[in-house]
C-alpha cells in the first residue's frame, strides 16, 4: 500500500497501453479516470506506473490498486 493521493494531480502513463497526459479527476477501486482535456478516460491501475508531475515521482499502480479513502485513512492522512 501506498500513500500517495493522485486526486488532482497531473499525470502522465509509463509503460502502459495507455499513452497519456492529463488531471486525475476520480478513481474507483481498480481504475484512475483521467481528463486530458478533450475526454476522460478510464486507465487500470494495476497494468501501468504514473508519473506525477507536480511530485517528480514515479509510482507502480499496483501499489494504488484499493479505494482511496480506505488506502488514505490507513496512512493517517484523515
Amino acid at each position: 500500500m501506498l500513500c500517495v493521493d493522485l486526486l488532482g494531480k497531473v499525470v502522465s502513463t509509463y509503460r502502459c497501453s495507455y499513452k497519456l497526459r492529463g488531471v486525475v479527476i476520480g478513481e474507483t477501486y481498480n481504475t484512475f479516470l483521467i481528463f486530458t482535456g478533450s475526454r476522460v478516460a478510464t486507465v487500470p491501475k494495476s497494468v501501468c506506473r504514473f508519473f506525477i508531475h507536480d511530485d517528480g515521482l514515479l509510482v507502480n499502480g499496483i501499489y494504488l490498486v484499493g479505494y482511496r479513502d480506505v488506502r488514505l485513512f490507513n496512512c493517517g492522512k484523515f
